[in-house]
């Protein structure tokens, strides 16, 4: 975990963090960045740094608060902890002695316009450094600019501050009177492509960054595949920079439209429980551990006598006959008895380790009670909120790794609710009923996804994507849906029609 040393409020939205990382400040370069993760739930998110430390051992990062990520970064305080701080990553800017050299940089791309702003006069270049900004209060790191600066031009939209005008026109007002060997630019998309037209149109060779489009910095996801020079390239690994001659912007642009619904409604659902708690409202519906029938299950037995109840043993095949068959299922589940009597162990924690350890985050607590209270088929809904293949899962999933070995048993040297054992069951339940539920679909948005293979990931990312409203069709090499849950689990644990049944939920 990584300290902020400091905390700086440089407009409504946008905030300068100090934070300890002395490993990083030791080896990073002008271009790279961070990815940052808050909370063990977060997402990750790739930060270009804007100033580096080696003696204090602290980096310094700008942030404006735009998605769900980015405004629960700037909700942390001077003295908190950052959970993840990855690199330096991404390839450095290519330094050299071009000669004269503007950068253009607009909003929170003056954040990474800096360090490269001070690898370039330490070179010897020549530097007219270009800031622009709707307003007077979006014009940042003014101060640091002017000091590895040969010159500094300031453009408003509103005029508030320094010219009223547009980057573009300040960066031509420097190409006018004199000759331009070199240009970066960062900072919006729409910015960055006009700036290169205009570079391109009197042949000004001109880098840009494009870390706005990156989403986990390692090239896995994909979401910043962008067009270079008709080629395609992974910004996180190829860049972030790139000729801005070459760069596709259009198709940028497009591509960072994609997902504003989501994290919309990310946003909505961060602000919902702040307006509840400030209007007072009460928010114990069904699903909320303090809905009535909840309250009154941990009021049926005392936390002791739950913990005095010993785990459930799975029912298995006899070890005679399993040796003559290899497509059973060993593992047989549990009866209705003994699911009862396992999710009676359960103590509902008000702060559930199980749930943090659950790598979908799964509402455990919820759907242990619903079997307690005997509703297996509501257990079965809350399963099916998250996890796109709860029979699946139950099976195979390390549970002794992830949800189990947070159990709070476990401080009590006692054995783990066996969280594995009900899933299964909630899910078998709900499969041989034949009272299959379907989890809500958002409406379609008319975007289609493409998922390139059929595994658990590939299909757990479809299952949600479909959630989402999107159109998703999954490619698979081999003739059958289910790889490696098809192809790699034997059946004497994974039996392939359980699979095809939790596909066939899908498709639906």
């Amino acid at each position: 975990m990584n300290k902020i040393i400091s905390k700086e409020h440089f407009s409504e939205k946008v905030f300068k963090l100090v934070i300890e990382a002395p490993l990083i400040a030791k080896s990073r370069k002008a271009g790279h960045f961070v990815i940052v993760r808050v909370g063990e739930k977060g997402e990750r998110m790739p930060l270009t740094i804007a100033e580096a430390d080696p003696v204090k051992g602290t980096i310094t990062l700008v942030v404006q608060e735009v998605g769900l990520s980015s405004t629960r970064l700037c909700e942390l305080n001077e003295g908190d902890y950052i959970t993840d701080v990855v690199g330096p990553l991404g390839q450095a800017t290519h330094i050299d002695n071009f000669g004269t050299v503007v950068c253009a940089g607009g909003g929170v791309g003056v954040a990474p316009m800096l360090p490269i702003v001070q690898a370039l006069k330490a070179a010897g270049n020549r530097v007219i450094t270009v800031l622009a900004g709707r307003t007077k209060e979006l014009i940042i790191l003014e101060k640091e600019m002017r000091e590895s600066s040969d010159e500094v031009i300031i453009m408003t939209d509103d005029g508030s501050y320094g010219r009223k005008g547009l980057v573009t026109e300040g960066v031509e007002e420097v190409i006018k009177r004199e000759k331009v060997n070199k240009c970066f630019a960062i900072g919006p998309a729409i910015m960055m492509k006009f700036v290169c037209l205009l570079t391109k149109k009197y042949e000004i060779p001109t880098d840009v960054s494009l870390n706005t489009i990156m989403v986990d910095g390692t090239g896995m996801c994909g979401a910043c595949r962008i067009t270079i020079g008709g080629k395609t390239k992974f910004v996180c690994v190829d860049g972030p920079e790139f000729d801005g001659h070459q760069v596709d912007f259009d198709e940028m642009l497009k591509r960072m439209g994609a997902f504003k619904n989501i994290e919309r409604e990310e946003m909505h659902k961060l602000e919902e429980p702040q307006t509840c708690q400030a209007t007072g409202e009460n928010m114990e519906d069904e699903k909320s551990r303090n809905a009535a029938w909840r309250q009154e299950l941990r009021k049926s037995m005392k936390a002791k006598e739950r913990t005095a109840i010993p785990r459930v043993e799975m029912n298995e095949l006899d070890a005679e006959y399993r040796s003559h068959s290899r497509k059973e299922e060993v593992n047989q589940g549990l009866t209705k008895e003994q699911a009862l009597t396992e999710a009676k162990r359960c103590l509902d924690c008000a702060n559930p380790g199980c749930t943090e350890g659950c790598p979908v985050g799964i509402d455990i607590p919820r759907f242990i009670k619903n079997i307690e209270r005997g509703e297996f088929l509501e257990a079965a809904k809350t399963l099916k909120e998250t996890s796109a293949l709860p029979a699946v899962c139950g099976r195979v999933c390390p549970q002794e790794k992830q949800c189990e070995s947070k159990c709070i048993h476990l401080k009590m040297n006692e054995k783990p609710v066996a969280i594995g054992y009900l899933e299964r069951f909630a899910a078998d339940y709900e499969r041989e009923s034949g009272q299959i539920s379907i989890p809500k679909i958002k409406e379609k948005n008319g975007i289609k996804v493409a998922v390139i293979g059929s595994g658990p990931a590939g299909l757990s990312f479809a299952g949600d994507m479909a959630k989402y409203g999107y159109d998703v069709t999954v490619f698979e090499a081999l003739h059958e849906i289910g790889g490696v849950l098809k192809y790699g689990i034997p059946e004497f644990r994974l039996p392939n029609k359980v699979v095809d049944v939790e596909i066939d939920n899908l498709a639906k």
